[in-house]
């Protein structure tokens, strides 16, 4: 679904909700904040806005032109047409609440933003900041993303680029592994908080080191490369995207990645869940219970069963037949009295609503 701003739906934000400063984004990273605004209109539900704020390279400020949304894709147009505008870095702002300005309500979810903007009439607008912004419902459950190797699928990256992800005491820690403009294998390093859905990570290029044999230790240093934003819809998969600053004009380069945690082993089906694993609940009058899946079934190309021939226990799980290695879409347990389902699956834990699938041993 796609939606614009009206003139006059413009020149009432310009009135009320969206005071522009003067004017200036001089190759500094925009910066998003929200807050969230009580007593709005029933009609388009709870609101939130968004603020904007930067350097504009000239003294004369841009104007919003469109917002327009697609699923959970939100877009962002300012432009600047007056001419003849004296040079000059400029603190710059812009606040609205995109609910108001498209007249409808926003689902709950994560929402991809991206700022465009652009210096005259007839110039090409330039990405100028992009950010994640997490507006789920406060129930909604949060995501562990599984600690080791992850990579990104080979439809969105044929180079199938490595991260290692860990969360501790609330931060996730990553290193991309990659190559430079010349082939040569680059080392990034980012921490940030980690809240339990997306996170923003600034990446450090690390350089300068000593090789592991080297008698004469040097420590190394880390300069700014690029940002991670990173947005787990299970424990074993996330939306990526990587940005980067263009030296000729400040605007930002974007490359959106799939990162899955895949396993090691040979195997592309389900034979990579077996073994023993502990189903526990968030209930502390519920007693642990161990299974042994030993036997694997292969239902369809979709699904495929884990059973645990001593306790009469049976996984079932659903996957994409196109990604037949990836960890699956969601599990089923059946053991007995007890049936649990589980939405977030990945190599050595599962997570459902209070009860978890946990591995022991592989």
């Amino acid at each position: 679904m796609r939606a614009a701003v009206s003139p006059t739906l413009t020149r009432s934000f310009a009135l009320a909700a969206l005071l522009w400063a003067a004017c200036a984004f001089a190759g500094d990273e925009m910066v998003f904040s929200v807050q969230t605004h009580e007593g709005a209109p029933a009609h388009i539900g709870p609101s939130w806005s968004l603020k904007i704020s930067g350097q504009w390279q000239t003294q004369c400020p841009p104007r919003l032109e469109n917002i327009a949304l697609d699923k959970h894709e939100l877009r962002i147009d300012a432009r600047s047409v007056l001419g003849l505008c004296e040079r000059g870095a400029t603190p710059f702002s812009i606040e609205l609440n995109p609910a108001m300005a498209l007249q409808h309500p926003l689902a709950p979810g994560v929402y991809h933003v991206r700022f465009y903007a652009a210096d005259g009439a007839q110039s090409t607008p330039k990405l100028l900041a992009f950010a994640l912004l997490d507006r789920s419902l406060p129930n909604t459950p949060a995501v562990v993303p599984e600690t080791g190797f992850w990579w990104t699928s080979n439809t969105t990256d044929a180079n199938r680029t490595t991260l290692s992800l860990e969360v501790q005491d609330g931060q996730l820690s990553v290193a991309l592994l990659s190559y430079d403009d010349s082939g040569q294998a680059t080392w990034y390093f980012g921490a940030a908080p980690y809240a339990g859905h997306v996170a923003h990570l600034p990446l450090l290029r690390l350089a300068g080191g000593s090789a592991p044999f080297n008698p004469v230790s040097s420590a190394p240093h880390g300069d700014a490369a690029l940002t991670l934003d990173l947005e787990f819809s299970s424990a074993a998969h996330a939306g990526a995207w990587l940005t980067r600053t263009l030296d000729s004009d400040a605007s930002l380069q974007l490359q959106t990645l799939d990162l899955v945690r895949l396993p090691l082993a040979d195997s592309a089906d389900g034979h990579a869940w077996q073994g023993d694993w502990v189903l526990v609940a968030d209930a502390i009058d519920v007693a642990p219970r161990r299974l042994h899946f030993d036997q694997y079934r292969a239902v369809d190309a979709a699904h495929f069963e884990l059973v645990d021939s001593t306790d009469n226990a049976t996984l079932t799980c659903a996957r994409k037949p196109a990604q037949p290695e990836w960890p699956p879409v969601s599990c089923s347990v059946r053991a007995g009295d007890v049936a649990a389902e589980f939405a977030s699956v990945a190599l050595a834990r599962m997570d459902g609503a209070h009860v978890h699938l946990l591995r022991v041993t592989p």
